[in-house]
């Protein structure tokens, strides 16, 4: 562009310029325009580029969220497992369940003792004196 700006100043000055320089000045106007544009589209191509990054990282952010929500939920799951087998340990719940009382459905015996036997494998029992 400066080179087309000296050619264009010697032509005002009255200078004589070959057919090239000629030329180059009266595409002088064209060639400032298209430079112009490619500035403008490098400013669109880097807010675009800007606004993806900005759109990845908040999909980051709700994926681990979404993850965490969800470990989340599976570790209430298994507590809350654990805790009803927990209580299968206990004999005033087993009593419960025997005879199908205060609230609890009728198990049968088999599959009660197979309950408390699965509780007592999954939930290891607490050591008081720790």
């Amino acid at each position: 562009q400066l080179k087309l700006e000296d050619y264009k100043d010697r032509l005002k000055k009255g200078e004589a310029l070959n057919q090239d320089q000629l030329e180059a000045v009266e595409k002088y106007d064209e060639v400032v325009h298209n430079l112009e544009f490619a500035k403008e589209l490098q400013k669109t191509f880097s807010g675009l580029s800007q606004d993806l990054l900005k759109a990845q990282k908040k999909a980051q952010r709700r994926e681990s969220l979404l993850k965490l929500e969800a470990e989340k939920k599976k570790l209430c799951t298994i507590l809350q497992v654990q805790y009803v087998l927990q209580n299968f340990t206990q004999e005033h719940v087993q009593k419960d369940f025997k005879g199908g009382v205060n609230g609890a459905i009728y198990l049968p015996s088999k599959e009660l003792d197979y309950l408390i036997r699965f509780a007592k494998l999954t939930c290891p029992e607490r050591n008081e004196n720790l």
